[in-house]
C-alpha cells in the first residue's frame, strides 16, 4: 500500500518559500514540513510621542516602523480509518458488501494548518493511483455523513463549538457538499456504498472519498484533492453438498431400505461469509417413506431443527440451521422405506437428491411448499447441477471448486452378491514357498438368483496394492471353496485365470462345473477365494534390499464384478498383509561398583557418563513383532555383538554373558568367542522377547 502523499523536495520547499507559496496534503499521515502559506496584509506599526520644554510645545516624534507579517497555512490529511490489515491508512480493501446491501466506509478529514478552510466531498464509483485493482462494479455517489471533533478525537470546547459560525457540528451532507473546519479540527466521515442485486460472490466494487480544500484551490490548485479508494468484496455462502446412499438394495428382502446421510459444508473461499437461518431440504422420490413420517426419524449432527412437510404426495424433509460458519457442516442421516412395487424395471435405481435455502437477510424458515426466488431465498444450491442459483462464482460451484455436489443413488436389484470379509495376514520378510500366508475373502450371494452360471456370469481381480513391491499376490492358480446353503459339504476346486498369468478369474457354468456346482453359486450360498501372498525377492535373502522391511504393508484389492441381467454393482474389499519379524533394540545400565546384576539394574540407550574401573552392563533384547492372534515363531535365533566394539576402552568381564527370555519361548546359549559375544538357537514365539546381557569393565589407562 503506497502513501498518497504530497511533500516537496527541500530544494523546491526552498524555492516556494522564496515565492511566498508552500504546500504540502496527505491522505494518509499529517505533512509537517509547511501547508500552503498566502500573505495577508502586514501589520505596520509605528510609535508616536510629543512633549513640551519650558511650556514651549516640541515637534512630534516618529519611532521607527516595525512589521508583522502574517502567513496563513492550509494543510489537511485524509485517512481511512477501517482496520483492513493493509499498509497506510489511504485505502480500504475487502469490504464485505452483500448483494442488494450497502458497506460502510469510514473516513478522518483534518485541519492541520492554521487557517480555517471549507473542503467539498465527493464519493465516486471510480478507481484510483493508489491501487491497480480490476473492479466489477462501481460503488457510486452517497451523502456522507459527518461529526465534527477535535484532531484528536475529543469533544470540540466551547470556544471551537462557538465559532463554528454557522457550521453544524454533526450532519449528512449531499454528494459535492462542503464542511468548514478550524485548525486543529476534524471530521468524521462516513457513507454506505450500494452494491447492486445482481453481484455474485468475490465480485469486487471500487469507488473514491475526496475531498477538495478551497485554500489549496485558491493558492494550489494541483494539490487541492485528495483521495482515498474504497474497495468492497461480495461474501457469500459457498455450499457443498456430499449425499451418500446405500449403494444397491437388494427388492426382494422383507423390507428394503436405504440408508442416506446429508453433509452440508460451508466451504472455505477466498470470499466466504456465514450462513445464517437457512433450511436443508430433501423431497423423497416417489416410493421412498419415512418409517414413522414424523422428525424424530431424522437425526441432525450440530445445532439444527427437523421437520417433517408434503409436497404434492412426497415427504419433504426440512431442517432449519440458525448458523453454519465458514468450514463448518451440518450432518442429517435418516433411513426410509422402500415400496418395492415402485421399481419393479430391469435394473432400476432411484437419485435423491439434497436442497440448500439462504437468503442475504433475514431466515429462510418455515419453507413453503414452492419457494419463490427473491421472496423466499437468494441462494438455491442443489445437488440437481442442472438447477440452482448459487451466486457464486463457475469455477468454486460443479466445475472443480469447492461447492461441488453430490447426489446419493441408490441402485435396485433383485439379485445380491458382493465380496466381503477382507482378512488380515503376517508374513515374515522373506517368505519363500512355504512362508507365504493365504488371504481368504468370500464372495456371498443374498439375492434370488443364482450367481457363476452363464446366465450371471462372475468375475473376479486380485490387484496388488502397490504400496510395497517386497509383497505380493500369487497369481497363479488359486483355489475356491464352495458352501452351499442349508449346511451342505464344502467344495474346494482349482481355478485358473482367465487369461494365462493374468490376475482375473471367471465364474460361471465351464469354470465352475456341474458336478461340484449343479445351481453355481445358489441363494444364500458363499464362495470363498484362496490366495496366497509372498514377501522377499529369494528364500534366503543376500542383502536387507532382498526383504520386506520389517513394519511395512501391502494390501491386496479384490473386485468382483456381476454381469448379466440386473446386474447389482461391482464391490471390492481390501486385504492386508503386514510384514512382521525380528525387532533389535540395545541398552545399557552403568555399575559403578561393578557388583550389580541385572536384576537391579535400570537401562537406558542414552550415553553414559562413566569412569575408569567402573562397568557398564549391556542388554540386548530381540523381539518377535507377529501378533499373538496372527503371528508366528522365529527359530534359530543367533543375538551377536562384536568385542571390538568396545575392546579399545573396556574388557569383558569373565561369566557375565548371559541369555534369558519371555515365557513359552526358549533362551539361547551365551558364549564368547575371540571376536564376539553371542547368544545362540533362541526360539521366540509372538510378541515374546529374548535377551542376551554381559558386563564390561572401562579401563584404566593409567
Amino acid at each position: 500500500m503506497k502513501s498518497n502523499t504530497f511533500n516537496y523536495s527541500l530544494l523546491a520547499v526552498g524555492i516556494a518559500a522564496v515565492m511566498g507559496i508552500s504546500g504540502g496534503a496527505n491522505a494518509a499521515t499529517p505533512n509537517t514540513t509547511g501547508g500552503v502559506s498566502a500573505g495577508a496584509a502586514a501589520i505596520n506599526n509605528v510609535a508616536t510621542a510629543n512633549y513640551s520644554v519650558a511650556g514651549i510645545a516640541q515637534p512630534n516624534v516618529s519611532s521607527n516602523i516595525v512589521t508583522v507579517n502574517v502567513s496563513e497555512t492550509a494543510n489537511f490529511a485524509l485517512t481511512s480509518t477501517i482496520d483492513d490489515g493493509s499498509i497506510g491508512d489511504d485505502i480500504a480493501i475487502n469490504q464485505t458488501a452483500t448483494p442488494g446491501g450497502t458497506t460502510t466506509f469510514t473516513h478522518n478529514l483534518t485541519n492541520t494548518g492554521n487557517v480555517t478552510d471549507t473542503y467539498t466531498i465527493n464519493t465516486t464509483g471510480n478507481d484510483s493511483a493508489l491501487v491497480t485493482a480490476t473492479p466489477d462494479y462501481a460503488l457510486g455517489t452517497a451523502p456522507v455523513t459527518f461529526t465534527i471533533v477535535q484532531a484528536d478525537g475529543t469533544p470540540l470546547t466551547s470556544a471551537q463549538i462557538a465559532a463554528l459560525n454557522g457550521q453544524a457540528q454533526t450532519g449528512t451532507i449531499a454528494n459535492g457538499g462542503t464542511i468548514k473546519l478550524q485548525p486543529g479540527t476534524r471530521a468524521n466521515l462516513s457513507y454506505e456504498a450500494a452494491t447492486p442485486d445482481a453481484r455474485n460472490g468475490n465480485d469486487k466494487g471500487v469507488g473514491t472519498l475526496t475531498a477538495t480544500s478551497t485554500f489549496f484551490t485558491a493558492n494550489l490548485p494541483a494539490n487541492a484533492t485528495l483521495v482515498n479508494e474504497n474497495q468492497t468484496i461480495v461474501r457469500l455462502p459457498t455450499f457443498k453438498i456430499v449425499k451418500t446412499a446405500t449403494s444397491t438394495v437388494d427388492l426382494t428382502v422383507a423390507n428394503p431400505q436405504i440408508n442416506y446421510s446429508i453433509v452440508v459444508t460451508n466451504a472455505t473461499t477466498d470470499y466466504s461469509a456465514a450462513a445464517t437461518d437457512i433450511v436443508i431440504r430433501d423431497v423423497l422420490p416417489a416410493g421412498l417413506s419415512l418409517p414413522n413420517g414424523a422428525a424424530s426419524d431424522v437425526t441432525v449432527t450440530g445445532a439444527g431443527t427437523a421437520t417433517i412437510s408434503t409436497i404434492g404426495t412426497r415427504q419433504a424433509i426440512n431442517v432449519a440451521v440458525a448458523n453454519l460458519a465458514v468450514g463448518a457442516s451440518r450432518t442429517i442421516t435418516f433411513t426410509v422405506n422402500v415400496d418395492r412395487d415402485q421399481y419393479t424395471a430391469a435394473n432400476s435405481s432411484v437419485t435423491n437428491n439434497a436442497e440448500v435455502y439462504d437468503k442475504f437477510v433475514g431466515p429462510v424458515s418455515p419453507l413453503i411448499a414452492a419457494p419463490v426466488l427473491g421472496t423466499d431465498y437468494d441462494i438455491f444450491d442443489s445437488t440437481d447441477g442442472t438447477i440452482g442459483v448459487t451466486r457464486i462464482p463457475d469455477d468454486a460451484g460443479e466445475g472443480n471448486g469447492a461447492g461441488i455436489d453430490t447426489a446419493g443413488v441408490t441402485n435396485f436389484t433383485r439379485r445380491a452378491v458382493i465380496v466381503s470379509n477382507p482378512t488380515t495376514r503376517e508374513i515374515a520378510p522373506a517368505s519363500g514357498t512355504d512362508g507365504q500366508v493365504t488371504q481368504k475373502t468370500t464372495i456371498i450371494n443374498s439375492g434370488q438368483d443364482a450367481e457363476g452360471t452363464n446366465t450371471n456370469p462372475l468375475t473376479f481381480t486380485i490387484a496388488d496394492g502397490g504400496n510395497n513391491a517386497a509383497v505380493r499376490p500369487v497369481t497363479d492358480p488359486i483355489s475356491v471353496t464352495y458352501t452351499p446353503p442349508n449346511g451342505g459339504a464344502p467344495v474346494t476346486i482349482a481355478l485358473q485365470p482367465t487369461v494365462a498369468g493374468g490376475n482375473t478369474y471367471t465364474l460361471n457354468s465351464t469354470t465352475l462345473p456341474t458336478a461340484q456346482f449343479p445351481n453355481g453359486i445358489a441363494p444364500g450360498g458363499t464362495l470363498a477365494i484362496n490366495y496366497n501372498v509372498s514377501s522377499g525377492n529369494v528364500t534366503t535373502p543376500a542383502t536387507a534390499a532382498d526383504a520386506a522391511a520389517v513394519g511395512s504393508t501391502e494390501t491386496t484389492i479384490v473386485t468382483l464384478t456381476p454381469a448379466g441381467v440386473g446386474a447389482p454393482a461391482a464391490t471390492s474389499v481390501t486385504d492386508t498383509t503386514n510384514v512382521r519379524g525380528l525387532s533389535l533394540v540395545k541398552s545399557q545400565s552403568l555399575d559403578t561398583a561393578c557388583e550389580a546384576t541385572v536384576a537391579a539394574s535400570t537401562f537406558v540407550q542414552t550415553v553414559l557418563n562413566a569412569k575408569p574401573d567402573q562397568c557398564v552392563i549391556y542388554r540386548i533384547q530381540a523381539t518377535n513383532t507377529s501378533s499373538a492372534a496372527l503371528g508366528f515363531n522365529l527359530t534359530g535365533v543367533t543375538i551377536s555383538d562384536l568385542l571390538s566394539n568396545f575392546s579399545a576402552g573396556a574388557d569383558l568381564v569373565a561369566n557375565s554373558p548371559a541369555t534369558s527370555a519371555t515365557t513359552s519361548s526358549t533362551a539361547g546359549t551365551a558364549s564368547t568367542t575371540s571376536t564376539a559375544v553371542l547368544g545362540t538357537n533362541y526360539t521366540i514365539v509372538p510378541q515374546g522377547v529374548g535377551t542376551l546381557t554381559f558386563k564390561i569393565k572401562i579401563k584404566n589407562a593409567r
